[in-house]
């Protein structure tokens, strides 16, 4: 990770097996990453915000020479968006740098048990907020279809029950049964 200490941004090239020449380049800040490459001879740049990504996830991916082969991943719920930021047969070295990541971003620290599934973890030594925040009290069912003062309206006593004659045949004073 060499990160400018001005601007607190880091610049990597990342293999992209969509793009033409099989590579990408990377701009990695705490609130934005961008990412670059060109597709079909069409060069492109996306900036995705950093908050819109899942969190930094460390998974093995692999078996080489009898080690295992560990990575530490940026996720977005999109793949191609997700962008590797540490690589390695060393554990200790790829999960230092995982929670160099997870400082950086402040992000939640996930990992990896499945291609499909990772699994929010706590991490010691890391201070981010763990839990997602609590829905609005109000929910947007009521305020959709009413307006705002309508929802604080109290309900109403019981009315009165209209006094009904116990006389079936009787439809209203006046009519006759027998017509």
């Amino acid at each position: 990770m060499a990160a400018s200490k001005a601007g607190q941004w880091t610049r990597f090239d990342a293999f992209d097996s969509r793009s033409d020449n099989r590579r990408r380049v990377v701009d990695v800040a705490h609130d934005s990453v961008t990412i670059r490459r060109a597709v079909a001879g069409v060069s492109m740049s996306i900036r995705v915000a950093s908050s819109a990504y899942r969190g930094v996830s460390l998974r093995v991916t692999g078996l080489e020479a009898g080690r295992f082969r560990y990575e530490a991943m940026l996720l977005h719920r999109d793949p191609d968006l997700s962008v590797s930021l540490a690589a390695g047969e060393d554990r200790a070295e790829v999960e230092r740098q995982w929670r160099e990541w997870i400082r950086f971003f402040r992000l939640p620290a996930l990992v990896g048990r499945t291609e499909a599934v990772d699994v929010e973890v706590n991490v010691d030594c890391v201070d981010i907020a763990r839990r997602r925040p609590a829905p609005r009290r109000r929910g947007r069912s009521v305020t959709s279809r009413r307006p705002r003062f309508l929802t604080r309206r109290k309900i109403g006593s019981g009315a009165l029950s209209a006094t009904v004659d116990s006389d079936p045949h009787v439809l209203f004073y006046g009519s006759k049964i027998g017509r």
